[in-house]
């Protein structure tokens, strides 16, 4: 299931209903957690199942309780009892490398959404606004317990396998270098590894990405600036976060930044770049209006650009003008959309016209 579908799914079950999301490591599982807690508007409480003993589950004796009382009594994680007084979202990180303690009382909150049991015999239940989200490692590569059908049988469960343009979405939104989303959009392949690597040997993933814009970004490094002139530090960098192949092929992407052309070229300085852009391969010109679909997606055009849209959308060819129709109403930026079909739905009409009757003619 792609990221948006999954957001989706997972805004319209009730917090009752928990949660399972596998996948690969550094896909953004954690990220699709936290954007479902800022959408809900609840506090988020990270637990990470890997680090536990099971008394930090089910809770340690209360000796004093037991002193004063007389009865077997357990304090609770605070973690826990804050569940059970507020909404949250309760997010059982790597939740199939914990122990089998761990696990069993996992199970317990996951199964009855409870733990425990106070004087009165009454154990202590989550908020009816607490949603339990746990997310896994999922594959061969991993040394991970199994989780018996009794427990996966209480989550809605999901196998996440975000795709290249998820992530670009992301990124952008998210102020991730343009150079660097570039790059991945022209080499999906460097996003992570499509086949089975060798034991040990570092490889690219979404989150290595995001981790290496940080690094660059502290480091005082514009890769944009630096075009056609790589800093000696941006290989053993990016190869500590990327490995090797990425870590190569993003410096002489990046010698030949200066030739490539970004949406923001298009919209915000038509004039200076409308040669260049007659000028590009009808490869590159998909290419650039992959970039404006993007940038549609995530940004509310001024008069200014939608006018230079035009002007680009005029030098495109019948094919490339549909491409770019297509790829524009795909997106959600309604505002966008309708001053867009405005300005090119006779075009378009025209366009299909033709084709219809050539097909006529056949």
């Amino acid at each position: 299931m792609d990221a948006k579908t999954l957001i989706a799914c997972l805004e319209v079950l009730p917090a009752t209903q928990a949660v399972l999301i596998r996948g690969d490591h550094g896909i953004g599982k954690s990220q699709i957690v936290s954007q479902l807690n800022e959408k809900k508007g609840r506090v988020l409480i990270d637990v990470r199942a890997s680090t536990m003993q099971e008394g930090d589950v089910v809770g340690y004796p209360d000796l004093e309780k037991i002193k004063t009382h007389g009865v077997a009594s357990f304090a609770l994680p605070s973690w826990f009892v804050r569940a059970c007084m507020e909404p949250c979202t309760l997010f059982l990180d790597e939740l199939n490398r914990g122990l089998v303690g761990v696990l069993n009382g996992m199970f317990q909150i996951v199964l009855d959404r409870e733990l425990g049991s106070g004087l009165d015999g009454k154990p202590l239940k989550l908020h009816p606004g607490t949603q339990v989200v746990a997310a896994v490692n999922w594959g061969g590569s991993y040394t991970v317990n199994e989780m018996d059908d009794a427990l996966l049988s209480r989550f809605w469960m999901q196998d996440f396998k975000p795709t290249v343009h998820d992530w670009i979405v992301w990124a952008s939104a998210s102020g991730v270098n343009t150079l660097l989303i570039d790059f991945i959009r022209t080499n999906p392949t460097h996003l992570r590894p499509t086949k089975t690597v060798e034991p040990g040997k570092k490889t690219p993933d979404q989150r290595a990405w995001v981790k290496l814009d940080e690094t660059l970004k502290h480091a005082g490094i514009d890769l944009e600036e630096s075009g056609g002139n790589p800093p000696d530090l941006l290989y053993p960098i990016a190869m500590g976060f990327v490995g090797v192949e990425a870590a190569a092929a993003l410096v002489d992407y990046v010698k030949n930044y200066d030739a490539l052309i970004t949406a923001e070229d298009v919209l915000d300085c038509w004039s200076k770049f409308s040669k260049r852009v007659e000028e590009l391969t009808m490869e590159k010109r998909l290419g650039l209006i992959e970039k404006i679909k993007v940038h549609c997606a995530t940004n509310d055009w001024s008069s200014n650009q939608m006018l230079n849209l035009k002007k680009f959308f005029d030098v495109l060819s019948g094919e490339a003008k549909m491409n770019l129709f297509t790829s524009m109403m795909s997106t959600n930026k309604s505002e966008n959309l309708v001053r867009f079909n405005t300005l090119v739905n006779s075009e378009i009409m025209r366009i299909i016209q033709q084709a219809n009757a050539l097909d006529t003619k056949k």
